[in-house]
């Protein structure tokens, strides 16, 4: 299922803050991490309505959020939900942004694996390696003690079938240092 027109605008948007962001922290990059990486790699297989970013100088990229009109929540959730994401945009009313703290993956990414998207000119994502985001979604399952959230390893397995290649020392290092079970790929 393609991403709907609207999901591909917010992308866009994110993609100029994030390059903004580059160009102000001198060439260092704000990630985008969790589901929405896993929707995009995907082209919309899965949903998720929140943007999670990893940026190393979180004040510079909260002033760039601002200036591209985006509003902290101040707990006031979005849509009518009870869930606090951080941010919102007036353009985006059923989408979240967060800042999610720390480095990327606890810094047990190898950032020179990872997917840099031109969106357009002036708009770029970065998104981890295909396996930071496969240990990631297991990870994710694990956490849950594998009663629920099925749908963790479906992404998972969908991210390993559409990579193009795989690191599968890295993918092997990546799943065991965050806890998952590599067996889940090909259950």
């Amino acid at each position: 299922m393609p991403l709907p027109p609207s999901y591909i605008q917010a992308m866009e948007l994110l993609g100029q803050v994030c390059l903004e962001y580059r160009q102000a922290c001198g060439g260092d990059r704000a990630w985008l991490v969790g589901g929405a990486s896993v929707v995009i790699l995907t082209d919309g297989a899965f949903h998720s309505g929140d943007f999670d970013l990893v940026a190393a100088n979180e004040t510079v990229f909260r002033e760039i959020l601002l200036k591209h009109g985006f509003q902290d929540e101040k707990g006031q959730g979005r849509a009518g939900s009870m869930l606090h994401v951080g941010w919102m945009h007036a353009d985006h009313p059923d989408l979240g942004w967060q800042l999610v703290t720390g480095p990327l993956f606890d810094g047990r990414s190898d950032k020179s694996k990872g997917i840099a998207l031109e969106l357009k000119p002036d708009s770029e994502l970065t998104l981890p390696a295909w396996e930071d985001l496969i240990a990631d979604r297991l990870s994710q399952f694990a956490a849950q003690d594998g009663k629920s959230h099925h749908e963790l390893v479906e992404q998972a397995r969908l991210l390993f079938q559409l990579a193009s290649e795989i690191d599968h020392d890295y993918l092997t290092r990546r799943v065991t240092e965050d806890g998952g079970d590599l067996s889940l790929l090909f259950g």
